[in-house]
This record gives structure tokens, sequence and C-alpha cells, in this order.
């Protein structure tokens, strides 16, 4: 969700950014310095024709210079038509020539911009800004620039909230997704996100109950069919005068359903559970030796002890081994590794290997490897061993031998 996330917030950013510009570009074209000189400018007309209508004493003359430097925030500076100074309101004592006093209108000295409006007795009234015209740009700029920092800032948290609620429903869906049906997200809010993580648990929940349901049926129907299968068994074995071959066929079949029947027994009840059922502590090293045993095989490594369910685990190392020696002859070697973390069983044969496109599915139930030249085997051996590993936290993996076969490792955690 981190690239949603940064798209929104970039996008907020963005329009932020785009907003500033445009303020920026009213504030260039209406605001200062253009606005504060229109009023410079207008200020200074309107007190130059106040003294030019009528003639005052100086005391009325200062009070209108005093109320233009009010206005205007300037210092205002009265010269009569021989450029003598008659007034002065402000701080500042200027420094003019007096080709500088007759100019008119705006010019830029040593103290800054001035503006020279000239009075109708051929006098001068100067107004100079105490702030500089472009400070009020500059003002403007860094307080646009503020509130935009801010709001960036308060829009950081927003679009961090509405991703990280989607983040936790990709994870609800993750797990969901995993094999764990049971997942559900939280629902937050009252907005999309919440209505998509109700629908989400609405239909998790569906699909659960399906799931479920079909899981009972086939381990329903599996534990039903090893009834008929024990009366067809206990009828052959009472049928006289029947052949010994189709005798020992009859019985061959019989068996091979009834493995079935228990792989997918054990399968079922391996889906519907969450975990394994029972724990205890398990060598995991001698455990593989005496499955070992009854392949004429010994194994090898270190001892490792590990919290599982040793039924299971029996199940797992008889199940390699039987699938080496179904489909190559069987296992060479079944040693255990271990370090500070994890234990693997690894178990080894020198047959033809899986080819490439068969090893992503090899762990599928009822698949069948394309380089398979025997019948035997109902495709759920792997399955099972995946499964197994699974419940204990861990995983099994396929790969190629250098030199020719294949190596399955199974990993635990520790």
């Amino acid at each position: 969700m981190r690239k949603l996330h940064f798209k929104l917030y970039l996008a907020i950013v963005g329009t932020l950014v785009v907003f500033l510009i445009a303020c920026a570009l009213v504030v260039h074209h209406l605001g200062p310095p253009r606005l504060a000189v229109g009023g410079i400018e207008s200020a200074a007309g309107l007190a130059a024709a106040i003294l030019d209508e009528r003639e005052h004493d100086l005391e009325g003359t200062r009070e209108i210079l005093v109320s233009l430097a009010y206005q205007a925030n300037s210092n205002v500076w009265l010269y009569d038509a021989h450029g003598v100074m008659v007034l002065r309101v402000g701080e500042n004592e200027p420094k003019l020539s007096a080709e500088e006093i007759d100019d008119s209108d705006w010019r830029m000295t040593h103290d800054g911009p001035m503006y020279n409006r000239r009075l109708g007795d051929g006098g001068h009234l100067i107004v100079h800004p105490r702030h500089r015209i472009l400070a009020y740009g500059l003002h403007m700029g860094l307080l646009l620039t503020t509130i935009a920092a801010l709001l960036a800032l308060l829009t950081y948290p927003l679009t961090r909230g509405i991703t990280a609620r989607l983040g936790r429903l990709q994870t609800g869906v993750r797990q969901f997704g995993s094999g764990n049906l049971g997942a559900r997200v939280k629902v937050e809010g009252r907005d999309e996100v919440a209505a998509l993580a109700t629908s989400f648990n609405e239909s998790a929940g569906h699909i659960e109950k399906l799931v479920r349901a079909h899981q009972m049926l086939l381990a329903n129907c599996s534990h039903e069919l090893r009834t008929p299968l024990a009366r067809i068994r206990l009828g052959v074995e009472q049928v006289t005068g029947t052949d010994s071959g189709a005798r020992a066929e009859i019985a061959r079949s019989i068996a091979e359903l009834d493995a079935l029947v228990g792989e997918m027994l054990l399968s079922s009840r391996l889906d519907a559970s969450s975990g394994i059922e029972r724990k205890e502590p398990v060598d995991l090293l001698a455990l593989a030796a005496e499955e070992a045993a009854h392949f004429d095989l010994e194994a090898s490594g270190d001892t490792v002890t590990l919290a599982a369910d040793p039924l299971l685990l029996r199940r797992l190392v008889r199940n390699l081994l039987e699938n080496a020696r179904v489909h190559a002859g069987g296992a060479t070697d079944i040693h255990i590794e271990s370090d500070a973390q994890y234990a693997r069983i690894v178990v080894e044969d020198a047959g033809e290997g899986i080819a490439h496109p068969d090893r992503d599915r090899i762990f599928e139930p009822f698949y069948r490897a394309s380089t398979a030249t025997q019948a035997s085997g109902a495709g759920l051996g792997l399955s099972i061993v995946r499964q197994i590993a699974h419940a204990h936290g861990g995983t099994v993996t396929y790969s190629p031998r250098e030199s020719g076969g294949s190596r399955f490792t199974v990993t635990l955690p520790r």
C-alpha cells in the first residue's frame, strides 16, 4: 500500500503547490508591491489635492502630513519650490540632492524607493515607505509557504490512515488466501473502505462454510467407504474355490483402496485443522532412523528434539521414502540437519528426477508428474507431506541433485 499512500499524498501536496503558485501569481499582479505602490500614490495624491485647494497654516499642513504618514506607513517630507524643507514627519532625515527633489514620480535612492509628488505651487511632497515595498511580497510568500507546509503535514496522517486500513485489509486477504479460512478483518469507519472490509468478511464467511462442508463431506464419505471395504475383504477370504491369483489381485486392489481412503481421511483432517492437535518432544533423528529401517536404510545427521506430533512426522518421513521407492527405485540417503532456528529432514534418491514443468505442482493433491512410469499411488503422498509440514509451521521443497536424482527437504522450526 505504500505506492497508493504516496500517490494520495503527492496528489494532495501537488494540489497545494499549484494553489501556492496561483496565489503567488495573484499577489504578483494584484498584491504588493503593486497594491502598496498604488496605495501610496493614491494617498499622496489626495494629500496633494488638499494642500493645493486651500492654503493652510503650518499646523494644519502638519496634520495633513501626519495623516498621510500614518495611512501610508511612510516618512513624509514637504519641500517648497526652492528645494527647502518645510515640514518633516518621520524618523529619518532625507539626503536628497536638488535634482532628486525636482524629479517627479518614483525614484530609487540609497534609502530605498521614494515617491515624489509635485504640488501646484511648485513644491514637492515626498513619501518614503518605512518598510521596503518588496518586503510585502516576501512576507506574503512566506505566509503562503508556511500555510502550504502546515497543510502538507496535516494531510499526511489522513492519507496514511486511509492506506493503513487498506494495508490491514490486504493482510487479512493474504491470510485467507494462504489457507486460514477463519481470517477476518476489522471494520473501521463508515466509508467505502469499511464497506469493502464488510463485504470481504461476509464473502469469507460464506466460503469458509462451503469449504468446511466439502471437507466434512469428503471425510464422512471416506470414513463410510471403509465399512464396505472391510466386508468385501472378509467375503473374499471366505470364498472357496477361487483362483489364488484372482484372490491376490482382489486383495491388492482392496488394500490400495483402503490406503487411498486412509490418505483422504488424513488429508481432510489436516485441511480442517489449523495446526497440530498434540505436541510432545520428538527425537527427529531416532524417528527418521526407525522409519528408514523399514526401507533398509540408515539415517544420519544431527540429534534434534522438536515439539511436534510424532505420528504425523512418522507419516511425513514414510511418505517421502515411499515416494522415492515407487518413482526412483528407493531412497539413497536420509539425514537430519539443524541450526539455531530450524531442523531439516533431507531425503535423496538417484532416480530420473522431476521435469522442470512439474516441479511447482508435485505437491498438489492427485497430481502425477509427466515422467511417472508407474500407476502406483493416488498422488496424495507428497501433498500430505506438505500439509504435515505446514501444520508444524514448516515447508517442503524439491531440488535436483547435481549427480542426478531428487532431493526433498522438509524445514521445521525449532
